[in-house]
């Protein structure tokens, strides 16, 4: 059996350790006559479906039911870290309907933003303690008595909200702690197995998703979106004068430049966002979940973060430095299929090279983020 194979039995094993140790504290937490006449949810059947997911974005319905069969709150809500540092509503039970997926707020800010930035689970009175922001008016309607971080290898992946428990309430804290604890552990095992998976579909050159990965993602993300009633929106990018810089500097610095490219691109998307090289100088970074106007905003940081890197050679370029030009379409609202949202892309991307290069346009030849 290979090392990668006997690190998931290893954290399986652990996993399942933890789980039962899980149930037996919150059995623990109960009077006996309560245990003796409700049944405990099955936690090792639930912690075997948060292994099992193909993703950190496939655990949160997984989270999100462990803290309703434990506590049974009235509200409850999973929050996702991004990489620009905000917390964003990933998932939530009894939610108003004007709490929508996406909803963002900034570390410190509310008792979200303070449970992210404490990096402990905090409770009706530890919030009036931690030090931040009042609360967020594009989280109104959320109640939070009680929360904790999702922490794996000291990195903030997340938080998860309870609002109103109706069962536990006095040890609500440290079961949402505890499932807290089991998130992290699970998605130090998920990158883990994905890691391995991944391998085989990334790009030799520029370590980002080659052009059959980045397809077989785009099919199973419009099947979600056409299923939940979701968007999915794409961001086509090409070099400017690409075949310039190689022939001012040379191939080897023209490989350099595709190399830093696939790293900037890693480095600006979400957590479930998947950027994959779509053929020599040009990339494609799908945005399950997205907006037109949330892809066309980050798309034009990509640009700006582009344009002020110090590529070697760049101020030979016809604009003085190595830039992108890109389009963006969004399903439905743009295309009805994944053949037609490729193509409004391109021909998006197409519109922004005739357009003078270095810009970001969305399709039908709008500007989204206004």
């Amino acid at each position: 059996m290979s090392a990668p194979i006997w690190g998931a039995v290893a954290a399986g094993i652990a996993m399942g350790f933890v789980a039962a140790w899980m149930l037996g504290v919150a059995r623990g937490t109960r009077p006996a006559s309560e245990t003796e006449q409700e049944p405990m949810p099955d936690v090792s059947d639930l912690m075997a479906q948060m292994l099992a997911a193909s993703g950190r974005r496939a655990m949160v319905p997984v989270i999100l039911k462990l803290v309703d069969e434990l506590l049974q709150p009235e509200q409850a809500a999973v929050f996702v870290f991004r990489p620009d540092g905000r917390l964003a509503l990933a998932e939530g039970l009894g939610l108003p309907q004007t709490l929508t997926r996406g909803a963002e707020v900034v570390l410190g800010e509310g008792r979200i933003g303070r449970l992210g930035k404490a990096r402990r689970a905090l409770a009706d009175a530890d919030f009036d303690a931690t030090p931040g922001t009042p609360e967020s008016a594009a989280l109104a309607g959320l109640h939070v008595d009680v929360g904790s971080p999702i922490l794996a290898h000291d990195r903030l992946h997340g938080v998860i909200s309870v609002g109103r428990p109706r069962r536990r309430r006095a040890e609500a804290k440290a079961v949402v702690k505890m499932l807290a604890d089991l998130s992290g552990l699970a998605i130090v095992q998920v990158d883990k197995l994905k890691a391995i998976q991944d391998t085989a579909n990334k790009d030799g050159l520029t370590g980002v998703f080659n052009k059959r990965h980045f397809q077989e993602r785009l099919s199973a993300e419009i099947r979600r979106a056409e299923r939940d009633g979701q968007q999915v929106s794409l961001f086509l990018l090409d070099i400017d004068d690409f075949k310039n810089y190689n022939d001012t500097n040379g191939h080897v610095a023209g490989d350099e430049v595709l190399k830093k490219m696939g790293q900037l691109l890693r480095g600006s998307i979400r957590e479930d966002d998947v950027v994959a090289r779509y053929g020599g100088e040009e990339f494609v970074i799908l945005y399950p979940g997205a907006s037109k106007a949330l892809a066309y905003r980050l798309a034009q940081g990509l640009r700006r973060a582009v344009e002020s890197h110090p590529f070697t050679g760049g101020e030979r370029q016809p604009l003085g430095a190595v830039t992108i030009s890109g389009g963006v379409a969004s399903y439905p609202q743009d295309a009805p299929s994944e053949v037609e949202l490729i193509r409004a892309a391109d021909h998006a991307l197409y519109q922004a090279k005739n357009a003078g290069r270095n810009r970001i346009i969305g399709a039908g030849g709008s500007d989204p983020g206004h």
